[in-house]
């Protein structure tokens, strides 16, 4: 028996009406990492704005040709070469230029010309600092609070571009769409990623959120717009941190 008394469904037949309440026309969100960079060139000092090492060209490939089957309508891009050269593959393969988003760009860090062990160093200690320290950021560099209102600002960007904007109903957000199911790519960080869920999924924001949304080199997550009855719509977490398609490369 159920929780309210009616028997159970046969097997199967709720998990088949639950999956097809999933592949109904919402709009669909996929927030794709990027691949490997290279922080040190050729062994030197640490760069701002690396590009991707070949393994993260080939981690992007492979990122690239399971995204690709998602019928997606537009992909956005932060400004990082790590994120655009992620991005490059998935370009090609659907057909979409990519739209670069000053916003979706990854928190400010200060490590240019640092060698290897001193930006390590440079992480350790910023991870050390008392918990309340961390709402500025990295030391020397943009704090979490201006880096949540950038990014968010960004996602609203987006999706207002597809018809979809948020509303506050009581305590809760709430979103409407006016258009037809858009399907987005977003290709950018770890920490923007990471706010980006967050937001969506309506928590209220810590200032290390790439942890408590932690996801690896070129693996993404799935949002999915649901109906809440006649309030609009929540984003739905449908899947976090899909590596399949680097095992299936050998790179994982």
């Amino acid at each position: 028996m159920s929780s309210r008394g009616h028997p159970n469904p046969q097997p199967g037949v709720q998990a088949a009406r639950e999956a097809r309440a999933r592949r109904m026309a919402h709009a669909h969100m996929f927030l794709l990492r990027h691949g490997e960079p290279d922080w040190s060139p050729g062994g030197g000092p640490s760069v701002n704005d690396p590009g991707l090492t070949p393994f993260g060209h080939a981690q992007a490939a492979a990122a690239a040709e399971r995204l690709a089957r998602q019928k997606l309508d537009a992909i956005y891009v932060s400004p990082y070469r790590r994120a655009r050269e992620t991005a490059e593959p998935l370009a090609k393969a659907t057909g979409l230029e990519p739209v670069v988003v000053e916003g979706l760009a990854e928190i400010g860090v200060a490590v240019q010309g640092l060698s290897q062990e001193d930006v390590d160093r440079y992480f350790v200690e910023g991870t050390r600092r008392p918990l309340s320290e961390h709402w500025q950021g990295w030391p020397g560099a943009e704090s979490f609070r201006a880096f949540h209102a950038r990014v968010t600002a960004a996602l609203a960007d987006v999706l207002g571009r597809h018809g979809m904007r948020s509303q506050r109903e009581q305590d809760f957000t709430v979103w409407q769409c006016e258009r037809q199911a858009p399907n987005l790519a977003i290709v950018a960080h770890g920490g923007t990623n990471a706010v980006s869920l967050a937001h969506l999924l309506d928590l209220q924001p810590v200032p290390w959120e790439w942890l408590r949304f932690e996801s690896e080199l070129a693996a993404f997550s799935i949002l999915q717009a649901r109906p809440l009855g006649p309030a609009g719509q929540v984003w739905s977490l449908q899947d976090f941190n899909e590596v399949d398609h680097l095992a299936a490369a050998g790179l994982r």
